[in-house]
């Protein structure tokens, strides 16, 4: 009898041990509506962990989907957070309506889901178009917490903008649009290694950037560079900027991003490509949870508020 015992307890063990996801794609999927109708897909691990629990949600860049963060999924799986993976509207498995892609559409997909949950407050970690869609959330949402930016986009403007700085702007914002979209994107994928970036790295960037409906790419590029989304306020919360010079960095980027962010923890890169948190996966995780650990773990939830400030310079800084 004993012996039967311990077999069906060991037997439960193992049932149990099998049911533990190894990877993001063994997280089931999950759904929510937003504007009448917009299914957005995404995962949470640790869903029932009680509200003392700090939840880190993580937002793709353009072309991409929930699943350029596996290697933050196999690194915080076994942590006490709550992690969270968004496929934005128009990406991975949400719905990709014939609509305006505006950071307004991104931050009440990203809303919606945080609210459906009940969660509050988070560590919103952006990559590329991720960063901008995080940081807009948090201008005009209820959620607070911190940001980290991994190679984010961002426009810079104060008014004294020279013609040919205007003429730039509206030509990236009207890269994608027209039939041959695709090909334009394949080289502007081609245009992210670094190198010392890792052909896997490229492999799943051209397997999934290159996929996005035209209209998705061409009305997210042409919003992305509207002079109204980018506002030169002060956030008073903790930031975690790491970027690469391989993504066209000013010499001055570090002090552009300190105007914005007072509570800033910078890191600037030299071969790393775009991808930052695939390349050089280990460092960036550990820089993370350390972030995490220093600024949110044990610090009262802060929110955005603008504050005012010297406005920085006029320039679109990264791809």
């Amino acid at each position: 009898m004993n012996r039967n015992i311990i077999i069906l307890l060991l037997t439960m063990l193992l049932v149990g041990c099998s049911h533990q996801p190894q990877t993001l794609d063994d997280v089931k999927s999950e759904f929510i509506t937003v504007d009448e109708g917009v299914k957005i897909h995404y995962k949470i691990w640790n869903k029932t962990a009680n509200t003392e629990v700090k939840t880190i949600c993580f937002v793709h860049g353009f072309g991409c989907d929930m699943n350029t963060w596996e290697k933050q999924f196999e690194a915080f799986r076994d942590e006490d957070v709550r992690l969270l993976f968004i496929d934005l509207p128009g990406y991975g498995m949400s719905d990709k309506p014939v609509t305006d892609y505006t950071f307004d559409f991104f931050a009440r997909a990203i809303d919606g889901v945080l609210n459906a949950n009940g969660i509050t407050d988070a560590v919103f970690v952006g990559h590329s178009l991720g960063t901008p869609v995080c940081r807009h959330t948090l201008m005009t949402t209820a959620h607070g917490g911190a940001l980290v930016d991994v190679d984010g986009v961002y426009c810079f403007y104060d008014g004294s903008e020279t013609p040919e700085y205007v003429e730039a702007v509206e030509q990236f914002g009207h890269s994608f649009d027209g039939p041959d979209c695709r090909e334009v994107i394949t080289g502007f994928v081609s245009s992210l290694a670094g190198k010392v970036t890792p052909q896997w790295v490229t492999d799943y960037a051209m397997s999934v950037m290159p996929e996005t409906p035209q209209y998705v790419a061409s009305s997210t590029m042409q919003h992305l560079v509207e002079r109204k989304w980018w506002p030169n306020d002060q956030f008073s919360i903790p930031v975690m900027v790491i970027c690469t010079q391989n993504s066209g960095l000013e010499p001055d980027n570090e002090q552009k991003m300190r105007a914005l962010y007072p509570q800033l923890d910078y890191t600037e890169l030299k071969d790393c490509g775009h991808f930052i948190h695939m390349e050089q996966a280990e460092m960036f995780n550990e820089k993370l949870k350390k972030f995490i650990t220093i600024n949110v773990l044990h610090m009262t939830v802060t929110r955005y508020t603008p504050a005012d400030q010297p406005e920085a310079d006029s320039r679109f800084i990264r791809k």
